[in-house]
């Protein structure tokens, strides 16, 4: 191009020689001052453009890559709930979510479904996964007030220091009824808690899991609770209580009102030594006589709260725990390991079963007499029928007919039920509300639901005092 440029400057010199040497001769004067800088230039520019005007079009230029974006998260139903949750104070963990997500029991999406956290809501940390790969937030309203988000959806900013949270076990599916195309139903819309009654602090039995539909035989006195049918095999009862708002139910406007039963008795935690076999509840847990849901409750230990780990199971399935001697003669209950995190436990031995719970004859058993009280009236009597799945109220007349005061240290103690299939909703144990003077009468009433097969079925229960019974007394009805 430099080449090019001086051939066409040396061209326009020799013309403007030429040019002035034919010219005629001029008047001598004083010469003009020639601009040859600014011809050049000029001339020059007049090629370039012409070049300029020929050449071919530039080549577009090459833009930058653009940054892939992740694919969103998991976006909740529209339905369920969505989280109101603290949000942190400048200078605390926080996490702000990047898209739609959940958040869960624990550190999959296999746990409960609490609540939906949305892209650009915050939340207070207060800890993390061991892989690192979930944030522990704060959410008051769980049971044991957190809540697990994948750290693939939000954001996390000053968390360095916060605690590893072990991971908790993952509760278990509960085989539910499926209902007929006809029938009251609620189908999950998301892993949803089965429990025992309509309210967090009510134990669960397991996980009724999301697209899963049950058989709605009730509601709550409230409405916010369906019961479903579960299966007998499993759950002795055949039903269990689903929070409404995570289910889709249709065909249930006629489905009665099912009376809440009593919050079950909580057994006071007892911190173990350090260093000891230990398991801590995760949620609300029963407290069992021994490995299974046939045994009795004798309390109910609530979230956070720990006990010494003394045996386990053959099936590892159940831990045994020390508790307080007035739940226990033995001084030992048993909870099942779907619902508490342990440590320290790799060494501790399987201890064998205590006996089953007696099964209540099907046949009328003999009138209750004791020397302690005795049942002076009932409702309802003996031997009434029922429509299969219906709700009754059980009230027993007991009088003292010891020479000793009744006062809160009295229990009222469920023993055990015919086939296995308990009647009653709630606890098994419960206490005296008030003191009962010798020859005075205590009404003592507890909310049933009736079996949905066929047949006699009963419950016998115990008026004790620490462990040593008082008397017994039952119902049994007919379901036909």
């Amino acid at each position: 191009m430099k080449l090019k440029r001086t051939w066409i400057i040396s061209l326009v010199l020799l013309a403007t020689l030429i040019l002035s040497a034919c010219a005629p001769a001029a008047t001598p004067t004083a010469p003009p001052t020639q601009d040859t800088a600014a011809i050049q230039t000029q001339a020059a520019q007049t090629v370039v453009a012409d070049l300029t005007a020929q050449a071919p079009p530039p080549a577009e230029p090459t833009q930058a890559p653009t940054a892939t974006l992740p694919p969103p998260g998991p976006t909740p139903d529209p339905n369920l709930p969505v989280a109101v949750v603290p949000t942190p104070v400048p200078g605390e963990p926080g996490a702000i979510a990047n898209y739609n997500t959940g958040i869960f029991s624990g550190p999959g999406e296999n746990y409960v479904f609490y609540a939906s956290f949305l892209g650009s809501s915050t939340a207070k940390v207060i800890g993390v996964s061991e892989d690192g790969t979930w944030w522990v937030i704060s959410v008051p309203p769980a049971p044991n007030g957190q809540g697990w988000v994948s750290a693939a959806w939000v954001t996390v900013t000053g968390a360095e220091g916060v605690p590893v949270v072990p991971t908790p076990p993952v509760p278990p599916t509960t085989e539910l009824v499926p209902p007929g195309p006809s029938d009251p139903q609620a189908t999950a819309l998301a892993n949803v808690y089965v429990r025992s009654g309509p309210g967090a602090n009510y134990p669960a039995y397991g996980i009724a899991p999301a697209g899963a539909s049950a058989w709605v035989i009730g509601v709550s006195e409230d409405g916010a609770w369906w019961v479903v049918r579960l299966n007998p095999e499993n759950v002795g009862a055949g039903y269990g209580w689903v929070m409404a708002q995570y289910t889709q139910a249709s065909n249930v406007e006629n489905v009665q009102v099912i009376e809440t039963p009593e919050a079950p008795v909580s057994v006071p935690p007892q911190t173990p030594p350090e260093g000891v076999p230990a398991a801590m509840a995760v949620d609300y847990v029963n407290v069992r006589t021994g490995p299974g849901t046939n045994y009795p409750v004798l309390g109910v230990a609530s979230p956070g709260a720990a006990a010494e780990v003394s045996g386990k199971s053959a099936d590892g399935a159940w831990w045994q725990v020390k508790i307080p001697a007035q739940y226990s003669v033995d001084g030992f209950g048993w909870v099942s390991a779907s619902y508490v995190g342990t440590a320290n436990t790799e060494s501790v031995p399987v201890v064998d079963a205590p006996p089953a719970p007696p099964a209540v004859e099907t046949t009328p058993p003999p009138p209750v007499t004791g020397t302690g009280c005795q049942l002076v009236g009932q409702d309802p009597i003996d031997g009434t029928v029922f429509a299969p799945g219906s709700s009754f109220t059980t009230t027993w007349v007991l009088l003292n007919s010891g020479a000793d005061t009744w006062n809160t240290e009295y229990d009222l103690v469920y023993v055990g039920a015919a086939s296995n299939v308990p009647l009653h909703q709630g606890s098994d144990r419960y206490d005296l509300t008030n003191a009962v003077e010798p020859a005075m009468n205590y009404n003592f009433s507890v909310p049933m639901i009736a079996p949905f097969d066929a047949g006699t079925y009963g419950e016998l229960w115990q008026v004790v005092f620490g462990n040593q019974p008082i008397c017994e007394f039952y119902v049994y009805i007919q379901v036909q």
